[in-house]
């Protein structure tokens, strides 16, 4: 008897957790205000159509597109300053251990390494790895 009650307990326990830790919902938004009727003696604004101009995209500091920001964050990358340099790094684990390292590198060298890295898989894909020419 004493297991079933304790068993109830835990799973009543787990289920109230789950209610008190879930968001709160968001505070309702003020309603947007319309804008004044326009006066008899000014005339109705027309509409034209003309485009905005195009932004180019956003670079950091460290000359880094928000979207190369982006598949750095994804990949587990994490932004930290090293001196007057900001490099990414993230944990590695290490093979034959239960340790793992901090990997760092700048946004250039992550992009070498990844572009590499896709330039020898094409090459394995097409087969051109192998021995150089003139090998037996």
């Amino acid at each position: 008897m004493r297991i079933a009650l304790g068993l109830i307990l835990i799973l009543w326990l787990g289920a109230f957790s789950r209610v008190l830790a879930a968001d709160p919902p968001p505070p309702a938004a003020p309603a947007e205000q319309a804008p004044p009727p326009a006066s008899p003696s000014t005339p109705a604004p027309t509409t034209t159509s003309v485009k905005p101009p195009v932004v180019a995209e956003a670079v950091s500091a460290d000359g880094v597109t928000k979207e190369e920001l982006k598949r750095l964050h994804v990949a587990g990358y994490k932004q930290k300053t090293r001196g007057d340099q900001i490099v990414y790094c993230r944990m590695e684990p290490v093979l034959g251990t239960r340790f793992d390292r901090e990997m760092c590198a700048t946004a250039r060298d992550l992009e070498f390494i990844r572009a590499n890295g896709q330039e020898m898989a094409t090459q394995i894909q097409r087969g051109n790895v192998g021995l150089p020419k003139g090998s037996p």
